[in-house]
């Protein structure tokens, strides 16, 4: 897609990181095909990204981070995502688990995310497939994690690792297991060579492990629901919702960056068999409005409910599982949303749509991977129709 080209939905965040994300599309836009052949996101462009503040945006500012807002941050992904979606699935991934400095022992939250020029990068995984022990002046985990996005690039690495005590695992009253996210230097980690997926390829989403490595006391928070020793605004929102709005902020970028190229297909390509252009077509512009407004409603959704969910945070109000549902049921209607314009566009280029050459078909691979993350797939659906249903439901503490 051209540069010149007018973007139909343009992204509404205006701070400075937006901006410099969208200024930066030619950039990051020009190295698509090297992400998709190397499967990772070139560090040369990581380090640009960084130094525009782009992974600075949740660090909390007592950190020298940004701390910006919700919605500024999910636009920041989307913007991203816009440009390259592998890309903006890194950002994503590093802006999320900023998150968690909040939940760091002040000791640990300034090692780790200290006033450092450029901000450090952390990333890693939350599924609970490490175990640690205790040993003097910390913990000794050993354990292999999937999902390892942009793990190349960064300068920290977590893992969910769920803590062994007299034979059981540590668990909250409710007998559910307490997962803890270890934060663990680059070096103590192994990133293992098994990436080669369709979609979302240049993620770098490999596994990655640990043996037997040592953290020392603290350098771990305790996943949704750990004490907070930063209390500002951002870090009062509800973990797993503003993660689950944010990893659905990719397929939003994503969507409206195939919105933009179908545009500039229709415009000039005559069907077989046909005299006009495709853009003429009823049937073409029918699946066009519907495409638009499937992307439309579900990013205008999805920043609806993180503006209501924000009002509440900077009055330090108190969250309701309502609260936490709502937030769950936008993240994943926006996805489906997106996911549903793509297959539109896609099936109205016909035969242009499955070449190498046109952006279609990777826009139908990327947004048809993002759909198999647990957080804005059909299991928070269920889990919030089940609570609508019902007083509670098994999985209501990751909500």
């Amino acid at each position: 897609m051209s540069q010149s080209t007018v973007h139909t939905l343009p992204s509404r965040g205006t701070c400075p990181e937006v901006i410099a994300a969208r200024n930066m599309f030619g950039e990051i836009s020009s190295v698509s095909e090297q992400v998709e052949r190397d499967l990772k996101v070139p560090a040369e462009l990581i380090q640009k990204m960084n130094e525009a503040g782009l992974f600075n945006v949740t660090v909390p500012k007592v950190y020298g981070g940004l701390e910006r807002s919700p919605n500024d941050f999910l636009s920041l992904i989307e913007e991203v995502s816009y440009a390259d979606s592998a890309a903006g699935w890194c950002t994503m991934i590093y802006a999320t688990t900023a998150l968690t400095a909040a939940s760091l022992t002040p000791e640990w939250g300034k090692k780790i995310y200290g006033d450092f020029s450029p901000a450090a990068i952390t990333g890693g995984a939350t599924a609970p497939t490490g175990k640690a022990k205790r040993v003097d002046g910390g913990i000794e985990v050993t354990g292999r994690w999937a999902w390892g996005s942009g793990s190349h690039h960064c300068d920290w690495i977590c893992g969910g690792t769920l803590f062994e005590e007299d034979g059981d695992i540590l668990r909250f009253e409710n007998g559910e297991p307490m997962v803890h996210v270890v934060y663990f230097e680059k070096d103590q980690v192994t990133l293992l060579d098994n990436w080669d997926p369709s979609g979302l390829r240049g993620t770098g989403s490999v596994d990655f492990e640990v043996k037997n490595a040592f953290v020392p006391e603290g350098r771990w928070v305790l996943l949704g629901a750990g004490e907070r020793h930063i209390h500002e605004p951002l870090f009062r929102v509800p973990f797993f919702g503003i993660f689950a709005s944010a990893v659905a902020s990719v397929p939003v970028g994503i969507a409206r960056r195939a919105l933009d190229e179908f545009t500039e297909i229709a415009r000039k390509k005559i069907p077989a068999w046909k005299k006009s252009t495709l853009n003429e077509s009823s049937i073409v512009q029918l699946d066009m409005g519907r495409a638009e407004a499937l992307i439309e409603s579900g990013r205008r959704h999805l920043h609806h409910v993180m503006s209501e969910i924000w009002e509440k945070a900077q009055k330090s109000e108190k969250f309701t599982t309502e609260d936490r549902r709502q937030m769950r049921l936008a993240a994943s209607q926006a996805t489906a949303n997106c996911v549903a314009a793509v297959d539109l566009l896609y099936n109205a280029g016909g035969g242009t749509s499955i070449q190498g050459t046109c952006g279609l078909q990777r826009h139908f691979r990327d947004i048809h991977a993002a759909t198999q993350h647990r957080l804005v797939s059909n299991q928070p659906l269920q889990l919030a129709g089940a609570l609508r249903l019902n007083e509670t439901a098994p999985g209501m503490a990751h909500l």
